[in-house]
């Protein structure tokens, strides 16, 4: 359900920015809604007390009226058990006029209330009742008053009589009114409960639909755009890494399905890219080694042949001659080390290089290169230190791989110091070997730290750069550590000389 919600969203053929207006006026439309369904039940509540109000005048009004039959119908008994005067009976007439007044009155208000509580049929009986009764009381009355001005009192007395049973219906009409609006009143009170609870209900129930649907609108929009952006985001570290087998299946139809298909086309045209970049590089690889191998062998040949000619095997060499040759020697033997080097980075480009792993000494392989490079360092007047504890465990590694990874080391820092001293370190820490080429030369700029270890980079990348070399050293010493599993890298202040640092296990497996 929720994937169908936001596959939904997503193929509604509009920009990001409409459906998050369209989700934005939903949720104050949703507001507005329960606002007026609030002000609608607040309403209704505000009209139920004003109908509970009106029933509380009526209900006093009813007990008054039912007061004023009572003394009615006691001046009526009394006027009939005594004989009374002109006055007396004048008295009387008032009194029903009074209950008159009062009765119209009580008629007012049952009105008020039955626009709020609807009519009570058997209040509207009582009601035309009392009417009907007290219009013949009245009349009864006023009769005698006048017979008895007229001196006629015995006839009035006659006639009062048969105002005694309209004084008694009128007192039971009323009493019956008051138990008539008692039980409306107790009715009106539970239906008034009962309207309270089912609005608060209506009202909650509303609120609770209105957050819920503004959830799911809030959660389905946000996820048809989070959604896709990270597949997107996925996709761009898969194309980071080299992988360009994969699609990003986005149904959006809005900018981020075009997003998403720009992304798809471009992985595409990467993924071709990447392919002849491949087989160039794979041709690179295969023309470098062939070239390497092909140049070392008349290189090789012409250094055995200057040799031979410096070890006077063909006869005696005037020194200018041998002069000359010595530079040719040396000039050949700095080419063959340029073309090993780039053999062995196309071999380890074109994964051809293999580790020779057998036991070996670090302790050795630290003396080797001294003893390899104690002359260069000579002729610079550099001091040349070595610190190796001499309970160092041995190590199982390609100990010739090994060496020339520090040998590079060691001979990068005596070509780049004219004055102070070059020393190596080595230790051991977690099984590891930590060895260390310190030197008191130039330095290396931070920008420069991690660019020196890229292929044909140096420190000094100008064409003018006092001292030589391919830039392929570090590189190629990288590589091999890499091969045995262990890394490189540099700590440098410019101006305050450099430390190369390597870290490899003691015991490599294959």
């Amino acid at each position: 359900m929720r994937k169908w919600l936001i596959q939904l969203v997503a193929r509604v053929p509009a920009t990001a920015h409409a459906k998050l207006l369209a989700a934005f006026l939903a949720m104050v439309a949703l507001l507005i809604t329960l606002g007026v369904v609030g002000l609608h039940e607040l309403s209704t509540a505000n009209k139920r007390a004003e109908a509970l109000v009106n029933l509380q005048q009526k209900i006093v009004s009813y007990r008054e009226l039912q007061h004023d039959a009572l003394v009615q119908n006691d001046s009526v008994s009394t006027a009939l058990m005594v004989p009374s005067g002109e006055l007396e009976y004048e008295f009387l007439l008032r009194q029903v006029n009074q209950f008159r007044s009062d009765f119209d009155r009580l008629r007012s208000l049952a009105k008020d209330a039955a626009r709020f509580l609807g009519p009570v049929p058997q209040e509207n009986q009582a009601l035309s009742q009392i009417l009907s009764n007290d219009d013949q009381l009245i009349k009864i009355v006023a009769y005698v008053v006048d017979v008895v001005r007229r001196g006629h009192v015995a006839e009035g007395r006659d006639r009062l009589m048969r105002a005694a049973p309209l004084a008694d219906q009128l007192e039971l009409s009323t009493g019956k009114l008051v138990v008539l609006a008692d039980a409306e009143m107790a009715a009106s009170i539970k239906q008034t409960r009962e309207a309270h609870v089912h609005s608060r209900w209506m009202v909650i129930g509303f609120a609770a639909g209105s957050i819920g649907l503004a959830l799911v609108l809030g959660y389905v929009i946000s996820w048809s755009l989070i959604g896709p952006v990270k597949q997107m985001d996925a996709q761009l570290k898969r194309i980071a890494s080299g992988d360009f087998s994969d699609r990003v299946e986005v149904q959006n139809r809005d900018e981020l399905g075009a997003l998403a298909a720009n992304l798809n086309h471009m992985n595409e045209e990467l993924g071709q890219l990447y392919q002849q970049l491949e087989g160039a590089s794979r041709h690179k690889s295969a023309f470098l080694a062939n070239m390497s191998h092909e140049l070392r062998t008349p290189l090789n040949a012409i250094l055995g042949y200057t040799e031979l000619i410096l070890d006077k095997i063909y006869g005696e060499v005037p020194d200018k001659i041998r002069e000359v040759l010595e530079r040719v020697q040396n000039s050949g033997r700095h080419l063959l080390g340029l073309i090993n080097d780039v053999l062995d980075l196309s071999k380890i480009e074109a994964g051809q290089l293999t580790l020779a792993l057998s036991d070996y000494s670090m302790a050795d392989v630290a003396q080797t290169v001294v003893a390899a490079v104690e002359s260069l360092a000579a002729e610079k007047k550099l001091t040349l230190t070595m610190t190796v504890p001499p309970d160092l465990p041995r190590g199982r590694g390609d100990e010739r791989r090994i060496t020339q990874v520090l040998l590079n080391l060691v001979g990068n820092a005596i070509k780049f110091t004219e004055a102070g001293e070059v020393a190596i370190r080595a230790t051991v820490s977690d099984g590891q070997f930590l060895v260390a080429v310190s030197d008191t030369g130039p330095g290396i700029s931070e920008q420069d730290q991690q660019r020196i270890f890229e292929e044909f980079q140096q420190g000094d990348g100008s064409s003018t750069r006092p001292k030589g070399g391919t830039g392929l050293g570090l590189t190629i010493a990288k590589r091999i550590v890499e091969l045995h599993r262990g890394r490189v890298w540099v700590q440098s202040i410019l101006g305050h000389g450099s430390t190369f640092w390597f870290a490899l296990p003691v015991i490599v497996e294959r």
